[in-house]
């Protein structure tokens, strides 16, 4: 449980250090994203994910079927490496990735912040994984897993100094909700983790039981 440890130290420092009105604003965004449903309405076990473009850390075009060269593939979609969340869970894949590897398992990161943005995420973690740009978020839509950020969400980011017009490259204002899901070879989804709370994460090493990809989901 390596992961949930970490992820604990990080959620009680923040809500220690950060002013409670901020927290309940980003506190209502989770909520709001509950009451809306998103998990109900996302693609699910079963379904296949659509064979989208998406850019390397170059920018240059790649297909995710380009990707599936194992028996199964990881999509770790992740908010940016802005995330301090974001990055302990894709530090913890790569921890583990050779252990994955064995078990005919990959792992790709997909966020939708910029090609030079995933570069610079992919060398402060050192991930030796693909980390990709969905531009647009278009995969992400297509599977269901974005919301656009409400204003008093938007307005403490900006507080924060996060300016998402240069992240993204768009003016959209687009997150996805941190997402697991796992594909085979033939683009269906066999397992899914879904949480609204972007400071909960599924811990990797469960997934090292390759039972659990008997189309299984969380």
């Amino acid at each position: 449980m390596k992961l949930q440890k970490e992820l604990k130290l990080m959620r009680d420092a923040t809500m220690e250090r950060m002013p409670q009105s901020i927290i309940q604003v980003f506190k209502d965004s989770i909520n709001e994203l509950r009451e809306n449903q998103l998990k109900k309405n996302a693609l699910q076990i079963g379904d296949k994910v659509p064979d989208l473009p998406l850019k390397n850390i170059h920018g240059g075009a790649v297909l995710l079927s380009e990707l599936q060269q194992s028996e199964f593939l990881i999509l770790n979609f992740y908010r940016g490496g802005w995330c301090p969340y974001c990055n302990l869970e894709l530090r913890e894949y790569e921890r583990l990735r050779n252990d994955f590897n064995k078990m005919s398992i990959d792992i790709i990161g997909i966020s939708s912040e910029t090609p030079s943005r995933a570069n610079n995420t992919t060398n402060k973690n050192a991930l030796t994984f693909p980390v990709l740009t969905d531009v647009d978020a278009q995969l992400m839509k297509a599977i269901g897993i974005v919301f656009q950020l409400d204003k008093a969400s938007k307005r403490e980011y900006e507080n924060f100094g996060m300016d998402f017009t240069e992240i993204h490259g768009n003016d959209n204002f687009e997150l996805p909700v941190p997402a697991v899901y796992i594909i085979n070879k033939d683009m269906q989804i066999v397992y899914t983790h879904f949480e609204e709370d972007y400071m909960t994460r599924l811990e990797p090493s469960e997934l090292l039981n390759k039972k659990n990809l008997s189309l299984k989901t969380i």
